[in-house]
């Protein structure tokens, strides 16, 4: 069967899967292209916790690295989710539903990596 009809078949987990994919590279360009500026050779904080303070600064690199691992790891609970809808359905929901929960965290942690910035 190829792609474009498991897509067709399995609407619900290839919205969900979409969602997934376009939060986790929306959050990542968004990071991304507002630190271009601002990260002009000086550090980025990368972590920052109530407790400690400052727990571990990086570069645009850091970003690019977890935004690119972010989007790799949707992409892929893609296939595996259509993967697993074609043979159980409970399944493939569940994947794409934590694709999706997954994709939310990462653009929150985006979102809190330019605020701290």
């Amino acid at each position: 069967m190829a792609m474009m009809e498991k897509i067709m078949k399995h609407k619900a987990v290839s919205a969900a899967s979409l969602a997934a994919i376009a939060l986790a590279l929306g959050g990542f360009c968004w990071a991304y292209f507002g630190l271009q500026a601002a990260a002009g050779g000086s550090p980025l904080v990368i972590h920052f916790d109530d407790m400690n303070g400052i727990t571990k600064i990086g570069n645009l690199w850091d970003i690019a690295t977890i935004g690119i691992l972010g989007v790799i790891i949707t992409v892929m609970n893609f296939f595996i989710a259509t993967e697993l809808e074609e043979h159980d359905r409970f399944l493939g929901k569940i994947t794409a539903a934590a694709s999706v929960l997954f994709a939310v965290l990462l653009f929150i942690a985006f979102a809190a990596i330019l605020s701290i910035n």
